[in-house]
């Protein structure tokens, strides 16, 4: 890769940023940019400054195990209008229940999820399932060989989170959805 000496780090930094659909790491970040790992954070940190100093529309985060551009939420309506989606997580009572149990139990099983539960949660997983949130990582060694189930890296981006490590209690997912699920 040719460098140009005139072109700062932190140029170079925000325009990988911009440039990826998925986050980036900081790893890969420093490796392309030729500065070490170390650096990332101070960086990101410097660009953000500017952004609010700024008053700019978006800030960079850390989620999904990487770095990646969000619109500040006080523009996310006119950003729904322009692609015509709505930004509502449309879960059911009982699919945000199995969604909370995995999130938290991860990895864990079905029938560990409906003794949770106290009932058959078929529906509302195989319903997350299909929606990227949750996937299936193998079988378990008990028997019947259930599938396990963990979070998805949609999942962490969903709720703004950097790993399964960031995963908040039932009551914190509650009012990340702004609403008392359906």
């Amino acid at each position: 890769m040719s460098k140009n000496s005139d072109i700062n780090v932190n140029s170079i930094i925000e325009a990988l940023i911009f440039s990826s659909p998925e986050p980036v790491p900081a790893n890969k970040l420093a490796k392309i940019a030729g500065i070490p790992r170390e650096d990332v954070p101070a960086i990101v940190d410097n660009l953000n400054s500017n952004y609010q100093k700024n008053q700019r529309s978006f800030s960079i985060r850390q989620v999904g195990g990487g770095y990646a551009y969000y619109v500040k939420p006080d523009f996310a309506h006119w950003i729904d209008e322009l692609l015509g989606r709505n930004r509502g997580i449309n879960l059911t009572r009982s699919m945000f229940e199995v969604l909370a149990i995995i999130a938290v139990k991860q990895p864990t099983t079905k029938p560990v999820v409906d003794k949770i539960r106290g009932v058959n949660s078929t529906a509302p997983l195989n319903h997350l399932l299909k929606q990227g949130l949750v996937t299936i990582k193998g079988r378990a060694s008990t028997p019947g060989k259930p599938f396990i189930y963990a979070t998805t890296v949609k999942f962490l981006k969903v709720f703004g989170l950097n790993s399964p490590e960031d995963i908040p209690s039932f009551e914190e997912l509650e009012k990340m959805l702004g609403d008392e699920p359906e």
